[in-house]
């Protein structure tokens, strides 16, 4: 069984707060209309629906099928975090607030950013209503 209190206690932990801390930094930087920004954007979001879908199907995965499956899931997560690296720099080019990358962490937190990618999946869930 999940526990999120007992998730928030790992050292890689993203509590929903500071991924939603993260979503509304993200959102001020949208307000810019550029069309490549956004198309970035979009390419993020797609990523992470891709990645969390897998992510989501792992659970009920015996250890046979997610051996098989283990280097797509990596691919997958790789896409995300390239997508999201290359949007973060589209705001510095363009001179927008780039600093809500910094609060996520260093690329090598995998976990986190993967946890990230859920919680965007979740946020964009929610704001699609």
């Amino acid at each position: 069984m999940f526990d999120y209190h007992n998730y928030l206690k790992q050292p890689d932990a993203l509590s929903f707060d500071e991924a939603l801390a993260l979503y509304q930094a993200i959102y001020g930087v949208l307000e810019n209309p550029d069309a490549d920004l956004h198309e970035l954007w979009q390419e993020v979001i797609t990523a992470a629906l891709a990645y969390t879908k897998m992510r989501t199907e792992w659970n009920f995965w015996s250890t046979a099928e997610k051996n098989a499956k283990d280097p797509l899931r990596t691919s997958l997560h790789n896409t995300f975090i390239i997508n999201l690296t290359a949007f973060h720099r589209f705001c510095g080019k363009l001179e927008l607030d780039d600093s809500w990358l910094a609060k996520l962490g260093p690329v090598e937190q995998r976990k986190k950013w993967g946890d990230f990618a859920g919680y965007l999946v979740c946020l964009e869930t929610i704001r699609g209503r």
